[in-house]
């Protein structure tokens, strides 16, 4: 009798003590995560898991500005390139039915594709990004038509999806959009249905993903989340972005609770046999992705053991997502964001440093707005100043960094600020068609129409497929 009271009561003291950690746990990941909430970094829903228990959920923020709309832990958004995944389980699924051959050229299922280039490409080239196909999202026309996309699947394939390759296929590896849109396109031919019906026959309804779809712009779903971009300002409506532009390769919404029901079913072999779902963590030669995920080993001195994370980013206007799989300990995490350009990475591996009782770095503020608030407070001159004093610290902006902060000066109307900084990019990287680009329409937003001219000639100069630039030079010459 002796033996079995103090049996149960160590049960009992484990147990509190389970339960105790766990409720400590809990209190550590919100505050970490309200850290990013209190500097305006995040606004969107977490949710951490392990197997199949939930160690943590909670959401922060606002689903509507406007109508002070809570996000909640079932709130929907637009998971944009976290649909890759989807994607790539689905043409396993028809490979599984011997319907799709990985080895096979995209030309035996799409007759009509260029020939010199897709008798080259295969299934496996466009699953894992080395197909040579250059991403759509690199042409400036796409930037015409993401309010109202014009064209069917098989035009949008035939028009952006075909160009020359950047490379020979198999050779490296390139982040594509495009070979995801083809791989969607040879699943609605082979099978008479469309993408979306492939989504909901196949993942949706068998997993009871009952908050999940094709973000049709048409439709009305209840609980989505609004899309907001961030200013130095404050929130402004995100542009409205055409969803059948990002197709398969990134027109999913979702919520939170079915992407860790999304999780579950990649763990078991609901989906897809073993030997499939294996074969899609095999990365290639190139880099670290093998078919719809990012495949990192992570090393034993780092938590204690050996761990493989599979990932998968997301980001399209006024949203981010981020999800994320420790295979070995099935930790799973879902971070989705309606304000566009949350700093997932950063919030993530915070999160994982904390399940694995490993210290962590905070929420701080980013450089773009240190140095805005500097030119705010103190004046340009100030904010140029701090710039080259970072740059000989070691922390530079380099050509995207200088471009990203000159078109965020433009929104909040610091014009000749903007114009300042594009400057600086220009004499960074003066071969650069893109930064003469951008500070040729600053100067026309600033009325000085001769830079403006100067800028985007130079521009058309270095890249003469620029046809904004030359658009710009047309209009600008007429006058």
């Amino acid at each position: 009798m002796t033996v079995r009271i103090i049996t149960s009561l160590v049960f009992v003291v484990l147990l509190m003590a389970s339960k105790l950690h766990a409720s400590e746990m809990h209190k550590e990941l919100d505050r970490f995560m309200q850290g990013f909430v209190d500097i305006k970094q995040f606004n969107g829903t977490v949710l951490v898991s392990k197997g199949d228990d939930i160690i943590f959920e909670k959401a922060y923020g606002y689903a509507n500005f406007e109508w002070d709309v809570n996000n909640t832990i079932d709130t929907k958004y637009r998971i944009a390139s976290v649909t890759k995944p989807f994607t790539a389980v689905l043409i396993m699924q028809l490979v599984q039915e011997g319907k799709i051959e990985l080895d096979a050229p995209i030309t035996q299922y799409l007759k009509d594709y260029r020939k010199d280039t897709g008798d080259k490409i295969t299934i496996h080239h466009l699953l894992n990004h080395t197909s040579g196909i250059p991403d759509f999202l690199r042409l400036r026309e796409i930037r015409e038509i993401r309010g109202k996309n014009p064209y069917s699947v098989e035009e949008f394939v035939a028009k952006f999806c075909s160009e020359d390759l950047d490379f020979s296929p198999g050779t490296q590896w390139r982040y594509s959009n495009s070979g995801y849109t083809i791989l969607g396109h040879i699943m609605e031919v082979i099978t008479g249905k469309t993408y979306a019906q492939l989504l909901e026959e196949k993942i949706f309804t068998p997993l009871e993903m009952k908050d999940s779809g094709y973000d049709f712009h048409h439709t009305v779903k209840k609980k989505k989340a609004s899309g907001y971009a961030k200013t130095f300002k404050g929130f402004e409506h995100a542009e409205f972005y055409d969803m059948n532009i990002p197709y398969a390769s990134g027109a999913i919404y979702s919520t939170a609770h079915d992407l860790m029901r999304w999780e579950r079913a990649l763990h078991s072999e609901k989906l897809l046999k073993k030997s499939l779902m294996d074969k899609m963590y095999q990365i290639s030669h190139h880099r670290n992705y093998g078919y719809g995920w990012f495949i990192d080993d992570i090393p034993t001195e780092k938590y204690g053991h050996q761990l493989t994370k599979i990932s998968h980013a997301g980001m399209i206007q006024g949203f981010n997502s981020y999800v994320v799989r420790y295979i070995e300990d099935q930790y799973s995490i879902v971070i989705l964001n309606n304000t566009g350009g949350a700093p997932m990475r950063s919030m993530t591996a915070g999160i994982t440093n904390i399940l694995y009782g490993k210290p962590y770095a905070k929420a701080r503020p980013r450089i773009y707005t240190n140095l805005y608030n500097i030119i705010n407070t103190d004046g340009l001159d100030a904010g140029i100043s701090k710039y080259h004093a970072l740059n000989k610290e070691g922390i530079k902006l380099g050509e995207r960094g200088l471009n990203y902060f000159g078109y965020e000066l433009l929104k909040v109307n610091m014009t000749k600020e903007a114009i300042a900084f594009f400057k600086l990019a220009v004499e960074l990287v003066p071969s650069s068609s893109n930064v003469h680009d951008s500070l040729g329409e600053a100067y026309l937003k600033n009325n000085d129409k001769k830079m403006a001219l100067h800028h985007y000639k130079k521009s058309f100069e270095l890249d003469q497929s620029n046809s904004n630039a030359q658009k710009a030079i047309t209009k600008l010459e007429k006058k």
